[in-house]
């Protein structure tokens, strides 16, 4: 993995940035709400409990605070993304 932080607001409230991942997976747990526009890639997304979702390069979508879930990087995946912290 691999993260490049473009942008940090001077209050720290959002960051943003492109993040880079080669095929694996890993159990995330998320603390800020995250923008993501998938640029390239394609990553299926299972929260803990939940139904698998599939996102590929050129989708976009949300990931809320409180996600607890698998991420499977099912291709090399780029993402450009904004975390927006409470």
């Amino acid at each position: 993995m691999k993260t490049w932080v473009l942008h940090k607001a001077s209050d720290g409230a959002m960051v943003s940035g492109i993040w880079e991942c080669t095929v694996g997976g890993h159990h995330a747990t998320c603390t800020a709400c995250e923008y993501v526009v998938l640029i390239a890639g394609r990553i299926t997304i299972t929260p803990d409990g939940g139904t698998p979702v599939t996102v590929k390069a050129g989708d976009a979508f949300v990931v809320e605070k409180d996600f607890k879930g698998t991420w499977k990087i099912e291709e090399n995946v780029r993402k450009h993304f904004d975390f927006v912290v409470d």
